[in-house]
């Protein structure tokens, strides 16, 4: 009786979600994308069989590996649509890092509204390790480490509504996986009850429950959560718990207290502008040695979206532009972190170095005419270099360098007498050569 009295909250707040949402769009427009490549996959599990689409960027080098960001999307929305609200490829695109984007089962997108293509986030299975979709979305994410090159020390998950949910279960269930999560319209630890009139569970039981779940795999993960003041499908208390329980936890994994020595108020609150959109309340929570390991943002005004994505109409169901960035707040406070350096004092990871302005590349330059045996500088230093079919390959070093000097030596192939070429381009030197 209590079981069905508690999904009957959940579906009744979910037709409310209905209501703010709408039944959601139905094509994906061609709009202007970046440039790197979306492919499409599907991971068969045990019982059933699970599709998601995964955004590479055009930055991508096999040789070195990327960061991943798990992005879960919410109730009668498809992963491509996810995909077009949010502004992640592009980001991602900028910033160098690969995007999954996991989808439900046909079984769940079958399901009437309002649990049509929900994560399943009412079911207490959802929050337990090796079930359901809790086992689904861990084993998309380690399929997607295999098919491409990424660095597990950093690999994040964001998700919203739904995914919100779902983020707090594998932040749980799996916290081995992810660095740092973030929440976005969503809801904590198993506390789907929390939609209804009703208040769901205590976050004191959220918290431990979530920290039992970690079992032999816990370790503090830093959490970031964002909603807006008028979301009229996750009530201000489920909000607020979705971002304390993860704090308590992290508390838990330290110690025995749920209190410190993170502490649950804040070390600092900041009004962020967003001229012609919302302003926000960003609160920032620090770890004993001053390190961020925890931050909320309140938008004003905005409803039950995932903030910041385009203004295109075809994305009103599921975005509202007028809000800061989703995916640039959830990425500023996922870079931080590395998976294992947010042990205590800091859960910060060390400043990484920065990237050099050009990075390794290999370009073809002619050689002069009847030569042989070319040797080769960049801006004075030494290279490596090879003969292909009359001409030469140069492989141009990283670094940080506003011009490109190459000068090759070679012999006349009849006289053995010594000529130079040298050719000098703006920046980091010609295009790269096709392999």
């Amino acid at each position: 009786m209590i079981r069905r009295a508690r999904a009957t909250l959940i579906t009744c707040s979910l037709t409310l979600l209905v209501a703010v949402l709408g039944g959601g769009s139905t094509a994906h427009a061609d709009a202007a994308t970046p440039p790197g490549k979306v492919d499409s996959y599907v991971y068969e599990g045990s019982t059933a069989d699970f599709p998601y689409m995964v955004y590479t960027p055009s930055s991508y080098d096999p040789k070195e590996p990327m960061p991943l960001v798990v992005a879960a999307h919410g109730c009668m929305t498809r992963a491509d649509q996810f995909m077009g609200a949010t502004n992640f490829n592009e980001v991602a695109e900028r910033e160098g890092f690969v995007v999954l984007y996991p989808d439900v089962e046909q079984a769940v997108a079958d399901l009437p509204q309002p649990l049509k293509r929900c994560w399943r986030f009412y079911d207490v299975t959802t929050y337990q390790r090796d079930q359901g979709h809790a086992a689904a979305m861990a084993n998309m994410t380690k399929r997607v480490m295999e098919q491409r090159s990424i660095d597990s020390e950093r690999v994040y998950m964001a998700g919203t509504s739904a995914g919100g949910f779902m983020t707090a279960a594998m932040a749980a269930a799996y916290p081995e996986l992810f660095a740092a999560v973030s929440i976005v319209a969503g809801g904590g630890y198993n506390d789907g009850g929390c939609l209804g009139p009703l208040p769901g569970l205590p976050v004191e039981v959220m918290a431990a429950s979530a920290r039992d779940e970690m079992g032999d795999n816990a370790r503090v993960v830093p959490r970031m959560a964002m909603g807006g003041a008028g979301d009229l499908a996750i009530p201000p208390n489920c909000a607020a718990k979705s971002f304390f329980q993860g704090l308590r936890t992290n508390n838990l994994v330290l110690g025995d207290s749920q209190t410190s020595p993170i502490s649950l108020e804040p070390a600092s609150s900041r009004r962020e502008s967003n001229p012609g959109g919302y302003d926000s309340t960003v609160e920032t929570y620090l770890d004993p040695d001053g390190c961020v390991v925890g931050e909320r943002w309140l938008i004003d005004e905005m409803g039950h979206f995932w903030p910041g994505g385009p203004a295109d109409e075809e994305w009103s169901n599921f975005t509202d532009p007028k809000g800061p960035s989703g995916a640039e707040a959830s990425w500023a406070f996922f870079k931080r972190y590395e998976k294992s350096e947010t042990s205590m004092p800091c859960a910060e990871a060390p400043a990484r170095p920065a990237e050099p302005k050009c990075a390794k590349r290999q370009v073809m330059l002619a050689l002069p005419k009847r030569t042989k045996s070319p040797r080769v500088t960049v801006n004075g230093k030494k290279v490596r270099s090879r003969l292909v079919k009359g001409k030469v390959r140069v492989w141009l070093p990283s670094g940080d360098r506003d011009r490109t000097v190459v000068v090759i030596k070679a012999k006349r192939k009849k006289t053995g007498k010594s000529v130079k070429r040298r050719v000098a381009f703006k920046g980091c030197g010609p295009r790269p050569a096709k392999l």
